[in-house]
């Protein structure tokens, strides 16, 4: 199951800056763990924001969210998650779409 993350730190946690930044590279070192293992498919962080995205590839809902909880900002982000239909399926679709059109012009031509 395909899904796009994303997620946004509003304002710097109650913590001092140095423990702060290091847990920006440590969300970023997990990030980056995940890709290795395939579970992030592509993502980076928003430019001139405290926000960033990745494509997850995960079996479930709950691999997602298991995934998600282990990120060491989790609980200071907001969060966005949409489901994402694989591009193939997508164009499938919209071919089939495209057949049933063409079958009802024809029949009520």
């Amino acid at each position: 199951m395909l899904f796009f993350v994303k997620a946004e730190l509003p304002e710097q946690p109650p913590m001092p800056r140095e423990q702060w930044l290091g847990q920006v590279a440590s969300t970023w070192e997990v990030i980056k763990n995940l890709e290795q293992n395939g579970k992030v498919l592509a993502g980076g962080a928003f430019v001139g924001k405290r926000a960033g995205c990745v494509i997850a590839d995960v079996a479930s809902n709950e691999e997602l969210a298991e995934m998600l909880n282990r990120v060491p900002l989790f609980a200071y982000l907001e969060w966005e998650v949409l489901p994402l239909i694989p591009a193939d399926k997508a164009l499938e679709s919209a071919k089939w779409a495209l057949q049933q059109l063409s079958l009802a012009q024809t029949r009520a031509g």
